[in-house]
Parts: C-alpha cells; structure tokens; sequence
C-alpha cells in the first residue's frame, strides 16, 4: 500500500490508520486522485516590438528566344511573393524570400497575338531594426505588394521590359516569460460554446459580417473565373485594365465594422491592449494592412488603431487571412 500511495505523487500528508489488518487513508488527494490547489508555471509570448520598412526590388525580363518581339506590354503583375525565412540578430530582423513576375504583351506580329512569359525565384532580403531584439526570441513577419511598374523602350530593346516592384514589411518580435498561475476548483458545470458559422452562397464567398471576434480566425475566400492561358499564346476575349503602374496599397480605401463591441488594438494582432470598442456599421478609413489586420482611422478623425480585416466589410466580401 505504501508503494501505490507514493506512486501515487501526492505531496499532501495523509492520516493512516491499520485496524484488523486493514489500512485506512484519510487523505481526498489519494481517494479521488485530485491534487490540491497549487501554484503552475507557463510560458506566455509577449511583443517585443512592430515594426514596418519598405523595399524597392528592380530587375530586367526577357522574353524567351522561342517568343515572338514585343510591340505593346499590355500588364505586368506579381503572381506570387512568399517569405522563406526570418532570422533574428542582435536588435535585427532579416527577412529572406522570393517572388514571381508575368509580363503580358502584344507581339509584334501581323495578327498581333498576345502573349506571355514569367520569370520565378526573384529573390530578396529585408533586414529591420528593432531594438533589443535578440537571436534566442521569435520572430513573425508579413509582406505585402504595394506597387508595381514597368520601363519598356521598343526602340532600345525590343525584347526587354525592365520591372520596379515595391513591397511593404512587417515584423513582429515576441519574447516568452514565465508565469505562475494558480488552479481554480474544479469544472462541474459546462457552458455553451457558440460560434458562428459562413454559410456558403452560390458565388463561393463568404461575408465578414459572420465574424464578431477578433479572435477568430478567418479563411481566405474567393469567387470569380480563372482564364486559362496556353504557353503560345492567350486569347483575349475581353478588355483588360491594367494594374502595373497603378498603386498597390490600401491607403484611404473606406470600411465598415460588420461586428459589435469590436476592439481597436495598439498594434496588428490580439496580443496588443485594446484602446477602444466599436460597433456595427463603424466607418473606418484604411490606412494599411499587416498579418491579416487593417491600421485604421476612426470617423472622429483622430482616433487611430488597428482592427481584425475579417470584422471590417471593404465592399469586396473577402476577408484577409492572417499570417505569421
């Protein structure tokens, strides 16, 4: 009996008592196998520091010998920009990764086809300095396209479109600390969990106003046609707009809070101090984005913070998927 009792790992002493050669515990904590009260360490992640720089990333593209020359570029746009590493030096950053361009061009031809080529593995390096920042911590980072354009001379080289491309950077530095907490009595009552779930319309989109959490975390959702291209060429059926030259950012774009009693953050995520509350139909003016969070500007004018995008309605139905 001895052994099972220390098997047992109880630290709290209980009263034995043999009688008749049986042993009697006074003891809850072996009984019922639940440890008193008593004080538990966990680790929490705290933000060291945000921080937000810009980079210019410029290079040449040229069109495959197996492509015709270009007489008119009709767009040029970023298919793909990923982050592949961050890494964290003494009060540094850097941020590594790589991106993937398309050109789109009337060929110099008599039935002038348009055509295509890409260039993939474009890579880049963003070092940000945050103070105090140390190689032991952890490190998130975000990036984002926020503009796009393009330098084309048929007269100089027909056959090479030179690419300026802006990205916008994110960071954030968390630091772990320990913390002793204490364990209450017992659950013996169970609550309702609710949530809400998107129901699926016929165009594939989901509302933001199905979240009412800055906690909840939201699927990137999307709806429309992919128009299939062959490695030639590309029939164009419709007209194009072109985005190359236009700016990328969401600067100024205007939103409304689809939720109630929404909290307006010191920084891009759950873990900053809420400076205000907010309710349905809020209007907000956008003034940048970063891990899936808008920086706004409430409709005194004067009031600045940052809201989950997934509880701010831009008008396009899609919410921002966080990242990091």
């Amino acid at each position: 009996m001895d052994d099972e009792l220390r098997a047992s790992g109880s630290s709290t002493s209980s009263n034995t008592t043999a009688s008749g050669g049986v042993t009697t515990v006074d003891s809850a904590d072996v009984i019922c196998g639940c440890p008193e009260p008593g004080p538990e360490t966990i680790e929490v992640e705290q933000v060291l520091a945000a921080e937000m720089r810009q980079k210019v990333v410029e290079f040449d593209m040229f069109v495959p010998e197996q492509k015709p020359d270009i007489e008119q570029v009709v767009d040029v746009y970023v298919k793909d920009v990923c982050i592949k590493s961050v890494d964290i030096i003494p009060n540094k950053v850097i941020i590594r990764g790589d991106l993937e361009v398309k050109v789109m061009y009337v060929a110099d031809l008599p039935d002038q086809p348009v055509h295509a080529f890409e260039r993939k593995n474009i890579r880049f390096t963003r070092d940000i300095d945050v103070d105090g920042a140390d190689p032991d911590m952890k490190a998130t980072a975000d990036v984002q396209v926020e503009y796009v354009d393009y330098d084309f001379h048929r007269r100089h080289d027909d056959r090479k479109v030179h690419i300026t491309i802006v990205l916008k950077f994110w960071t954030r530095v968390l630091t772990t600390t320990q913390m002793d907490v204490y364990a209450l009595t017992p659950v013996d009552e169970v609550g309702v969990f609710e949530s809400n779930k998107a129901s699926t319309s016929s165009d594939d989109s989901v509302s933001a106003s199905k979240f009412t959490d800055d906690t909840v975390s939201a699927s990137q959702t999307g709806g429309g046609d992919i128009e299939a291209f062959s490695p030639e060429n590309m029939l164009v059926t419709g007209p194009l707009e072109s985005t190359a030259g236009m700016n990328m950012s969401i600067n100024g774009t205007l939103g409304s809070v689809t939720g109630n009693n929404v909290n307006v953050r010191t920084g891009p995520g759950t873990n900053f101090p809420s400076i205000r509350k907010v309710n349905r139909g809020e209007s907000v003016t956008i003034k940048e984005q970063a891990f899936g969070w808008y920086r706004v500007v409430l409709s005194d004018g004067s009031t600045t913070g940052w809201i989950a995008s997934w509880l701010v309605d831009t008008g396009t139905g899609t919410p921002v998927q966080p990242k990091g």
